[in-house]
């Protein structure tokens, strides 16, 4: 079973790319590498740009969970 946070770094990694910002593909790429433990540069104009909230990724975590284990 996949934990929390790979789930929601994998939904911020989706996000990015599909609202599909100037820096987007970098974000990403940063995203996944974070999550991977390696050192990253951060762009602090990048990472506004393509800012995703996170209660709009636990609304994504929640209802792909909810899928998965209907009640």
């Amino acid at each position: 079973m996949m934990d929390t946070v790979l789930k929601k770094t994998l939904v911020k990694i989706i996000l990015t790319l599909q609202d599909d910002h100037h820096g987007c593909k970098e974000e990403a790429i940063n995203l996944a590498k974070q999550a991977l433990g390696c050192e990253i540069q951060h762009n602090d104009i990048r990472e506004i740009i393509n800012k995703i909230s996170e209660e709009r990724v636990d609304k994504i975590v929640s209802t792909l969970e909810s899928i998965k284990n209907p009640v």
